[in-house]
């Protein structure tokens, strides 16, 4: 808004400059103008009143950019922190929905992606600073002459429904590519993460890759270059009216000065205002369709993502004391992921986990072992049957609370690049790192050799990003299960927890495993002959508990697990 009044001051000072400049100018002609009668003839108040204008523009401009700059800064960064909070409100189930990715992409889509709120906001201010110089420079212009802001309002109206309706086409188009934006993305992915560049290296993927790639983005292309030309097509008529409307007033303002008569100062006074007035009108009208638009990737953002809430519903929390590990109790217990309710991963599932148990859930990929420990952990809940702590059903107990009970160790895991023993310690990351208690860890997992592979020891730093050195799939694992040790939950479950590590390694880490005291162990596998040293066997099958019992029980019966454990044998060469 200062802008605008110092635009409009330097204008109107200029124009009073060559008010005065027009009357002096025939004695400067005659060469008869004195210093003296210079001064007398006004000029040096206009001069000295464009001096103070530009002065403090300048002095304006610097103070409106660091104040702009460092606001922008602070908004970023407060949009940023509410957006991961409320990813952190969310749970596993709502995070690896389809409804979350697609709305994800959506949002990444949009012309100013997830800083969309800023940039309504900041465009709101500049809307208002637009419509003040519209109404500033159009109520001087009415004053100078009423016909002349009705002739420019009349010809810029076709303009205005010109623009409204191309911004309707503009995001109809948005919301059809969402697939294809969504599928690049995945085609982009070597690009951006080392997993996957490594493998498109290793496969020679990045010909073909780019190939894709650029065939999703002509068809994107494409797409878009149909509406712009439908834009060019429909707007630049509307444009020409209104220009030749601007056109009309300037011309007809220089006749009336030159054939009627009147001050040079007050022409270029008039024709700036029109200009002026006319730039504020389209801009205006244009900051107002787009703002259309960008109003809709707010309530997108604000709507939609915020109005995102967790899969797993606690209606009546309770708040458990538990002595100890809770009893695990499956009852009749069946579930579907959320993306594919008719499928039924698990079907009327039933067994107990005695508390300080060593318990193995066997089988093959694909039979539900792994849905079993989302469901302990509460990342979801049963789609029908109850799984009980004790006598308290977990749908009564808030994940948050749950997670001080129980803890595990899946087959995808994260590792930051942080020192190694902060990484350790981050599965308790509230409280102060207790190096002893991650040294115990490490030793537990087996990870305290790759510790004393480095001088720094516990202070090492993890990953190459930060000058450290990269970790082998198998140092990943043991880093992994140190950390969900050092946790020391009541409950560990285990997924698959020597995938990854070699056999010497994995022997080690297993007997650390099954050599916990105090606390209930669930160990999932395909590898049936680590359940011979469990306490108890759950064999699943097709979603189904299949057999249960002892080793030695089940070994007895021959069936499905003898089967599998004579396999396991034959493969580790030991039958």
């Amino acid at each position: 808004m200062i802008s605008t009044v110092l635009l409009y001051a330097v204008i109107q000072s200029v124009g009073a400059i060559i008010n005065k400049v027009q009357i002096i100018t025939p004695s400067l002609i005659k060469g008869s103008h004195t210093v003296g009668e210079f001064v007398q003839s006004g000029i040096l108040k206009p001069l000295a009143y464009l001096v103070i204008v530009l002065l403090l523009g300048v002095v304006h401009a610097r103070f409106s950019w660091f104040y702009k700059s460092r606001w922008n800064m602070i908004l970023r960064h407060a949009n940023l922190k509410e957006l991961n909070d409320h990813r952190a409100k969310l749970d596993v189930a709502c995070f690896n929905s389809k409804q979350y990715d697609d709305l994800e992409k959506r949002i990444q889509e949009l012309p100013t992606s997830w800083q969309t709120r800023i940039w309504f906001s900041d465009e709101m201010l500049n809307l208002f600073s637009a419509t003040v110089s519209f109404v500033l420079f159009g109520a001087s212009l009415f004053w100078y002459k009423p016909m002349y802001a009705f002739v420019i309002l009349v010809g810029s109206m076709p303009m205005m429904v010109a623009e409204f309706r191309m911004n309707a086409l503009w995001w109809g188009l948005f919301e059809r590519l969402t697939p294809h934006h969504k599928k690049r993305g995945m085609l982009e992915k070597p690009y951006h993460g080392k997993e996957a560049f490594t493998q498109a290296l290793m496969f020679n993927q990045m010909p073909s890759l780019r190939k894709e790639i650029d065939k999703n983005t002509g068809k994107v292309l494409t797409e878009y270059d149909i509406i712009r030309r439908i834009c060019m097509s429909r707007e630049a008529p509307v444009h020409f009216l209104g220009t030749v409307a601007l056109l009309g007033v300037i011309i007809h303002a220089v006749w009336t000065i030159t054939n009627i008569g009147g001050a040079i100062g007050t022409l270029t006074v008039l024709i700036s205002l029109a200009r002026t007035f006319q730039g504020n009108l389209e801009s205006i009208v244009n900051m107002v369709a787009n703002q259309w638009n960008n109003a809709k990737g707010v309530i997108l953002t604000e709507k939609e993502f915020f109005g995102l809430q967790p899969f797993v519903q606690t209606p009546s929390p309770v708040n458990p004391s538990f002595d100890g590990a809770p009893t695990i109790r499956f009852d009749k217990v069946s579930f579907a992921y959320p993306e594919k309710p008719d499928v039924e991963v698990l079907k009327d599932v039933s067994f107990t986990i005695i508390p300080g148990s060593k318990t193995a859930i066997v089988g093959k990929s694909g039979n539900g072992k792994s849905t079993i420990m989302h469901l302990i952990m509460r990342h979801y809940d049963p789609t029908s049957g109850a799984i009980f702590a004790d006598n308290i059903n977990l749908r009564q107990i808030e994940p948050r609370i749950w997670n001080n009970t129980a803890s595990a160790l899946t087959q995808d895991y994260s590792i930051l690049n942080r020192r190694i023993g902060e990484e350790i310690g981050s599965s308790r990351l509230d409280e102060e790192l207790d190096l002893e208690r991650a040294v115990l860890s490490s030793t537990f997992a087996n990870f305290d050799e790759v510790v004393d592979e480095d001088k720094d020891g516990y202070d090492s730093q993890i990953g190459t990003d930060f000058g450290g050195r990269e970790f082998s799939g198998g140092e990943k694992q043991r880093l992994a299960l140190a950390r969900v040790h050092y946790r020391g939950t009541p409950i560990f479950i285990f997924d698959e927890p020597d995938a990854r590590l070699d056999p010497e390694s994995a022997e080690k880490v297993i007997k650390n495993v099954l050599g916990l005291v105090g606390v209930t162990v669930i160990i999932i596998t395909h590898h049936v002959s680590r359940a011979e040293l469990c306490d108890r066997v759950i064999v699943m099958g097709k979603g189904e508990v299949v057999e249960e019992g002892t080793h030695e029980d089940l070994i007895l019966r021959d069936g499905m697990y003898a089967r599998m454990f004579e396999k396991d044998l034959q493969r580790l060469g030991l039958d």
